[in-house]
């Protein structure tokens, strides 16, 4: 991997905006475990992505055009957060391992949070994402066509969450 994982704030909203209406029409159907992914449908999620609570992570090339993005959307769970995160990576740049770095770094995000957990989910056929998963060391669990995936955290400074992560 050569290109660095940067944050990612809300004026990059349209370069992820750009990369996710790239994906090809299996390539959004996986990424957002759903059926057929309209424009309109990625238009309300970036617009819905909480900069500077959630973590948004990209990549870019030389020409500064976003290829890899994770979200990792914390939520609470009694006092403590978790991060669900969710990738894509452009097709030409798949298989030179920026989906296993933005998930290491989905990591680091939720240490620093004090989250509890990291968790995601993803299509039984989605290959790739599984084994990201699997190499992070996530449990992983089967339901149906879905697949859950999550490892814990251990607690930093009691159950303490960083302030200003959570509005």
């Amino acid at each position: 991997m050569s290109l660095p994982i940067r944050a990612l704030v809300a004026a990059d909203a349209a370069g992820i905006e750009e990369h996710l209406l790239r994906l090809a029409p299996v390539d959004r159907s996986l990424r957002f475990a759903a059926g057929v992914v309209p424009d309109g449908m990625i238009h309300r999620y970036v617009a819905g992505i909480r900069f500077g609570i959630d973590a948004a992570l990209g990549i870019v090339d030389s020409c500064e055009k976003l290829v890899a993005f994770a979200h990792g959307c914390v939520y609470t769970v009694g006092k403590r957060a978790s991060v669900e995160i969710a990738f894509s990576v452009d097709a030409e740049w798949r298989r030179m391992g920026y989906g296993a770095a933005l998930m290491a770094e989905a990591r680091t995000f939720a240490e620093s949070i004090g989250a509890h957990s990291v968790v995601g989910m993803c299509l039984a056929r989605n290959g790739p994402m599984r084994r990201i998963f699997a190499g992070a060391g996530m449990m992983i669990t089967c339901e149906d066509d879905e697949v859950h995936a999550c490892f814990r955290l251990a607690p930093v400074n009691g159950t303490a969450v960083r302030e200003g992560a959570l509005a």
